[in-house]
């Protein structure tokens, strides 16, 4: 039997018979035939020799040697029937049974109803269309010391036309050589463990491959969240405007929203970017969540507003943090101005349930003092955006 260490590797090899069993089962030994015929009354005989049979698998090795002799009757080429007679030749003389392949019945029971009529040896040749020479070991449990070869095709054929002819053929049967079947349990063995090794790599280098994908996905997936929000904020801090009749965004020379390349009408809400560039707010604003740089000049709003992305190696870590330049240089010009635009753009990207934030209105002694402040202060240069008088149209 197996070692249970072996057994481990496969079922099939526990069930498997011994070695020495398994190798004489699956052996195959060729059949030496010594043909002869003469026709009845003549002294010249022919003959020819050649291992040209194939013993059964479960015959006896050794000599047999006769007389061939046909099944009687047109349907009893076959021997199936157990009432099934033989020409016998003359009273005592050896003879061997010459059987067609095939009629619905198996080889031990063909060889039985020969062995009962007193035949020393039966010889069944192939058939079938296209069998050629081809011969394919047999095996016939339960016909006990009867030796039982198979021949091909063709070799039956020749043999059968002979004796239609009116030729006695007779045939001695020796043991020929040898031949051990390629497949063996050695080799069932090797073949089992190559395809247990392949199947196992295969599946581990499928589920590595998965899970390395799934991983990079959801690592991808979360840093675009990040990013989507970083984009959110970004937004946020961008200026609003509605367009008025008489702007020049709205004149017969303007140029088309480059999103959507429809031209800007009064009343249209833009959005001007960080380059000056504007857009739609309805077209621009889906655009800057996906891709955050400008359509036309592929500006970096993060980049622009001071909003740095940190992106560790596993993509696990985004943390949007303000660089020192942007934030360490206030100015009122920059709160007055985002006061309005940040609190009308943020609430315009987070919904309608989150409504923005009022200003407390200034009192007359803070009006008194920005006047003074403006009269008393050196001409400050004019943003490019805010040269468009129709800009203050969004101020209260």
């Amino acid at each position: 039997m197996w070692p249970p260490a072996l057994c481990a590797l496969g079922a099939l090899l526990c069930l498997a018979p011994p070695l020495h069993h398994a190798a004489s089962a699956q052996a195959v030994w060729t059949a030496w035939l010594n043909i002869s015929w003469k026709m009845p009354g003549s002294n010249q005989s022919h003959g020819s020799a050649g291992e040209n049979g194939v013993y059964g698998q479960d015959s006896p090795l050794r000599r047999a040697g006769g007389v061939l002799v046909l099944p009687q009757g047109l349907d009893a080429v076959n021997a199936c029937n157990p009432l099934t007679n033989f020409s016998l030749p003359a009273a005592g003389a050896p003879w061997l049974a010459l059987i067609q392949r095939g009629g619905g019945c198996t080889f031990s029971e063909k060889i039985n109803v020969a062995a009962k009529r007193g035949a020393a040896a039966v010889v069944i040749y192939n058939y079938g269309v296209g069998m050629g020479n081809d011969i394919q070991p047999m095996t016939h449990p339960g016909t006990g010391s009867t030796v039982a070869i198979m021949i091909s095709h063709l070799k039956g054929q020749e043999i059968l036309n002979r004796m239609t002819e009116g030729y006695q053929v007779t045939m001695i049967i020796e043991v020929g050589k040898k031949h051990g079947s390629w497949m063996n349990n050695y080799s069932i063995f090797f073949v089992s463990v190559s395809f247990f090794i392949v199947t196992a790599a295969t599946v581990g280098y499928f589920i590595f491959y998965s899970a390395r994908r799934l991983r990079i996905a959801r690592a991808q997936n979360r840093r675009q969240r990040r990013l989507k929000a970083d984009a959110k904020k970004a937004i946020g801090r961008l200026q609003l405007r509605t367009l008025k009749q008489g702007d020049k965004e709205t004149g017969p020379d303007a140029d088309s929203c480059a999103v959507c390349i429809e031209v800007y009408k009064p009343n249209d809400v833009v959005r001007i970017l960080t380059c000056n560039h504007l857009f739609h707010k309805s077209c621009i604003d889906p655009w800057l969540l996906e891709h955050r740089t400008c359509p036309m000049c592929k500006c970096d709003i993060l980049k622009a507003l001071g909003i740095e992305v940190d992106i560790e190696d596993r993509g696990e870590s985004f943390q949007p943090t303000v660089s020192n330049e942007a934030s360490n240089i206030p100015s009122h010009n920059e709160e007055d101005s985002h006061s309005e635009t940040a609190s009308s753009g943020y609430a315009s990207v987070q919904g309608t349930d989150e409504p923005a934030a009022e200003e407390p209105a200034p009192s007359e002694s803070d009006n008194l003092h920005l006047v003074n402040n403006i009269t008393q202060s050196p001409p400050v240069d004019v943003l490019p955006h805010l040269d468009n008088s129709g800009f203050q149209a969004d101020e209260v």
